[in-house]
């Protein structure tokens, strides 16, 4: 058999492009674990100019029997697309939708309309159900009804097996990075990669969908199996790694004991970015020297929120006593923080969201990824926004994506929302401004940035603001991240269900806007007595590092 792994080209505002293109691992390591058919993937993230050119030529060129697609939530419009190629360039491709949509709407997508665009959903973990769905396509269906998490159609209808059981990670091969068709994945101008040493999380924060995906677990890939990964990815070129764990510091004796073992790998060159919570390094204050030795230069950490009750009402364990310290470990060794935040709790208003953004600049954090709370599917948050009629946008999960306003706090409507937000982080955080350990790692894009292009955004603001006002600047960068993954597939005959504009608030279809059409509709708020009004950064202009 041939088949063709996806990974969709969509993102997400707050993920910085041509900054910020690393590869899928998952889709390389599914591709590691068959020997017995041709497998490639094409991961999209790089051709998002070009993405439905490119991939038709790859149909062309390839002519896959199988094409398997992954998708989180807010992606599926965009994969449903490319779904809706591959069946008008042969019908006789059967296609396969895995991943978080199809794990968290299998059922959904069974029963609906989109039903004809799939032979088969994957449920759970894809690492060995994939090829053996694989096998049993070769084998005219045979053993079909084995396959735990798959579902399948059978006379028309589509028969769901028994959940997968997590799998055993001592069994995960390393990803077949040479079945990418794609190239040029890259960090802040350095060849770029993706590892998971773990899986899985043991906190209960009701925002997050993970435990639909892995239940309240966690698990560990075997650490030689880990750094051989490292090796791998350095061996072909990158110098960038990403890893992709969850909470890679869940167990931080784990983690010194990885720190350990890539400083014994002696790779020249060689840097690390992770995503973590502070908790640990609150508590293990030694561990980020480890670190630094190691190479990981950067972590995205989860703050999420500087109130005491918005943290108590997302269950999550981070005090401001733990994320205070947990920062300065890590600053302490030059490793860049990148704070997570989110804004839009019950009790949110103008004033709890400036906050949020002062506490970030207290702490001397340039790079700030700012998320809206988002009401993502099977998640405990979602039932309590349901019962509370707190949820604005149902089912048009376009903007599910962490960056646009989904929902209404007590204080502030859904496109009220979105505008403080944006403003307010305009007026606290303003442009991001190189720090010393940007300086001492990043020199190239620190040096480009810097001393040149910061001048030419500043000064596109500034004419922006002018010849528009601040509404006007806003609503032109929300047409610009709204359209950001609108690939102009045209799907003859399907309508969505629920169409939602997050910045009116309207059923208006955002796709359908023209820079006319935005500028000379009002938003539907008095936003200047919304916010409290504080001084203006002289480098106001928003940029999402």
């Amino acid at each position: 058999m041939r088949a063709l792994l996806v990974q969709s080209p969509a993102t997400s505002p707050w993920v910085p492009r041509r900054q910020w293109e690393p590869p899928s691992v998952a889709m390389a390591t599914i591709a590691g674990q068959i020997d017995n058919h041709d497998v490639k993937v094409a991961d999209m993230v790089v051709w998002r100019k070009q993405a439905v050119p490119r991939y038709l030529q790859v149909l062309r060129e390839f002519k896959p029997d199988v094409v398997g697609f992954t998708s989180m939530t807010f992606q599926y419009d965009t994969t449903i697309g490319f779904a809706y190629l591959t069946k008008q360039f042969d019908s006789q491709i059967r296609t396969v939708l895995g991943g978080y949509h199809a794990t968290l709407f299998s059922e959904n997508i069974a029963a609906g309309p989109d039903a004809n665009f799939w032979d088969f959903l994957v449920r759970g973990e894809g690492d060995f159900a994939f090829g053996e769905l694989l096998n049993s396509i070769e084998a005219d269906g045979k053993g079909m009804e084995n396959i735990l998490g798959l579902t399948y159609k059978e006379e028309d209808r589509f028969r769901h097996n028994p959940a997968r059981p997590l799998e055993d990670l001592d069994k995960i091969r390393i990803p077949a990075r040479d079945k990418r068709l794609a190239n040029g994945f890259h960090m802040y101008f350095r060849r770029a990669d993706v590892i998971e040493t773990s899986r899985g999380c043991l906190h209960l924060c009701n925002f997050c969908s993970i435990r639909e995906m892995y239940g309240r677990s966690f698990r560990l890939f075997p650490l030689d199996r880990v750094l051989a990964d490292i090796e791998d990815a350095y061996s072909r070129g990158a110098r960038h790694i990403f890893c992709t764990d969850d909470n890679i510091t869940l167990d931080m004796d784990r983690f010194e004991q990885l720190c350990d073992g890539v400083i014994r790998l002696k790779l020249k060159n060689l840097i690390f970015t992770t995503q973590a919570s502070p908790i640990g390094f609150a508590h293990r204050p030694d561990v980020p020297r480890k670190m630094a030795q190691a190479g990981f230069v950067s972590i995205f950490l989860g703050i999420e929120n500087v109130s005491v009750k918005n943290l108590r009402t997302m269950n999550k364990p981070n005090t401001l006593d733990t994320i205070e310290r947990g920062v300065a470990a890590l600053q302490k060794e030059d490793i860049i923080v990148i704070a997570g935040i989110i804004n839009g709790l019950p009790d949110d208003d103008p004033e709890s969201i400036r906050e949020n953004y002062q506490f970030i600049k207290k702490m001397r954090i340039a790079s700030v990824m700012d998320q809206i709370m988002t009401p993502y599917p099977k998640t405990p948050l979602r039932e309590e926004m349901l019962k509370d009629e707190r949820i604005a946008n149902l089912s048009d999960f376009r903007w599910y994506d962490g960056y646009f306003s989904n929902v209404r706090t007590q204080q502030l409507s859904p496109e009220e929302l979105n505008f403080v937000r944006w403003k307010i982080r305009r007026e606290v955080v303003g442009m991001w401004r190189a720090t010393k350990a940007d300086w001492k790692f990043f020199k190239g894009y620190t040096y480009v940035w810097e001393f040149g292009f910061r001048y030419i955004v500043w000064l596109n603001e500034r004419l922006l603001e002018l010849l528009f006002g601040v509404e006007g600047r806003y609503k032109l960068q929300m047409r610009q991240f709204l359209q950001l993954n609108d690939f102009g597939i045209e799907i003859p005959g399907r309508q969505r269900a629920d169409s939602y504009h997050p910045v009116y608030g309207s059923n208006q279809d955002p796709y359908r806007d023209t820079r006319w059409s935005l500028l000379k509709q009002r938003l539907p708020f008095a936003w200047r007595k919304r916010l409290t009004t504080g001084p203006a950064s002289a480098d106001s202009a928003f940029l999402a590092r």
